[in-house]
């Protein structure tokens, strides 16, 4: 099992690159992401080992936004 720091990192082999939700926000400023928009995704992933490194992903984007705050 690949372990996911709470600073997301992602090397150029990780699945997490390939990933729609990765792909949605990828090229975003953190300024045009929302933190509702950023929850229901992460809200609707399913919760197995092979959605851990979208789900670091994610919570790694709303830790970036809670810092903006």
């Amino acid at each position: 099992m690949v372990s996911y720091d709470i600073n997301f990192n992602a090397s150029a082999n990780d699945k997490v690159a390939k990933h729609p939700l990765f792909l949605k926000y990828n090229m975003s400023n953190f300024d045009t992401i929302t933190i509702t928009e950023v929850k229901a995704d992460l809200g609707n992933v399913l919760a197995t080992t092979g959605s851990t490194a979208i789900v670091a992903y994610l919570s790694w984007l709303l830790r970036v936004k809670a810092l903006l705050a």
